[in-house]
């Protein structure tokens, strides 16, 4: 459609363009540092999703996803004042991104919002002294304490809207080798990534103007890399799951031009007691079973997936909640809730599905 950018494209690139940084090996990361920006790298994001219900037992999801895109990496020269007095901060090579998206299953709707902005003027930004906060525009993601967790989170909308905290849960858990991410077969087709899987979450959504007390469990995501794709690939499905024996897992695989998927995709078990299992490309196999038809946009998305990692005597059906959990915004893409039932058909676990580039 016109105006819909496409996510791969985003974070593809030239991995020899010297105008960014690029990750090449795993780091030791700094905290709290690394639980800012990195303008240095073409582009990252603070990605939160919540599974939640109310008093009465109503099931909610949330999305909350800020980006950072950056068409230059040196900022230094945009933060003085230029001869006329004003900031050129206002023509910042740097670009943030945020969107919130709420599911309602009883009501079979999802809804979402979008607020785009240049950090200029403050008027978008990430700080992590004296305490962290990531902004754009109103929308905030924000310590309440000078440690990191617990976060808060206050995003409104005109007909949807969160005041969450989040606590102190599972994490950081450091994907792939140590938190490096690679994604391709260039040394700089990687990422910097870690994750907090299992933090309680309590407050409020605003769904068309009611207040609904809610609490739940949230997985957020840190990653950030200036090329993290291969040219090659098209698009990737990405899921995250709590299971009901303790256990979390990441799955992501990376489709490729010619129908296959790319030997980079990978995953993460976490044990109740926070060890790690990595899951390579060989031990683990996601394949469509259902597929939904947007009435807006005609694109076509799998909803239903079989999920089956052997050496963990795993085999899951992946099923959204509702259909049409689709992101309309300038970047198109579906991201939801799923449920995960065993092979009897019992509800095992829940978490997020995300699907871009179909």
């Amino acid at each position: 459609e016109a105006g819909a950018l496409d996510a791969a494209a985003l974070l593809s690139g030239d991995v020899d363009d010297e105008r960014f940084a690029t990750i090449t090996a795993p780091r030791e990361f700094d905290f709290p540092r690394d639980h800012g920006a990195h303008p240095e790298y073409r582009s990252e994001w603070w990605y939160l999703t919540a599974t939640l219900q109310d008093a009465s037992g109503r099931r909610f999801g949330l999305q909350y996803t800020l980006f950072r895109f950056a068409m230059a990496p040196d900022e230094t020269a945009e933060d003085q004042p230029a001869d006329d007095g004003h900031a050129q901060g206002w023509r910042s090579r740097q670009v943030y991104m945020a969107h919130l998206a709420i599911t309602h299953v009883q009501a079979g709707e999802h809804r979402h919002a979008e607020r785009l902005s240049r950090p200029g003027a403050g008027l978008a930004g990430v700080v992590t002294e004296p305490f962290f906060s990531a902004w754009i525009q109103d929308w905030q993601l924000a310590s309440t304490q000078q440690a990191f967790l617990p976060l808060r989170l206050s995003a409104h909308a005109e007909s949807l809207g969160a005041e969450l905290d989040f606590a102190a849960g599972r994490g950081p858990v450091l994907q792939g080798d140590a938190g490096y991410s690679r994604k391709g077969r260039a040394p700089g087709n990687a990422s910097h990534y870690f994750s907090y899987t299992r933090l309680p979450v309590s407050g409020a959504l605003k769904w068309q103007g009611e207040a609904i007390d809610v609490t739940g469990l949230a997985w957020l995501d840190r990653e950030w890399g200036s090329s993290a794709l291969d040219p090659d690939v098209r698009g990737w499905d990405w899921l995250s799951l709590r299971l009901l024996d303790g256990r979390d897992l990441m799955v992501f695989q990376l489709r490729q031009g010619d129908g296959g998927i790319a030997p980079w995709s990978a995953g993460t078990l976490v044990n109740p007691d926070g060890t790690t299992r990595r899951i390579s490309f060989r031990q683990f196999e996601m394949r469509p079973r259902q597929w939904w038809l947007s009435p807006v946009t005609r694109r076509s998305y799998p909803i239903q997936w079989r999920l089956q990692i052997p050496g963990e005597s795993l085999t899951l059906e992946i099923t959204a909640v509702i259909p049409n959990q689709e992101m309309r915004t300038r970047v198109r893409y579906w991201e939801g809730l799923v449920d995960a039932r065993d092979a009897a058909g019992v509800t095992v676990g829940e978490g997020y599905l995300e699907l871009t580039g179909y």
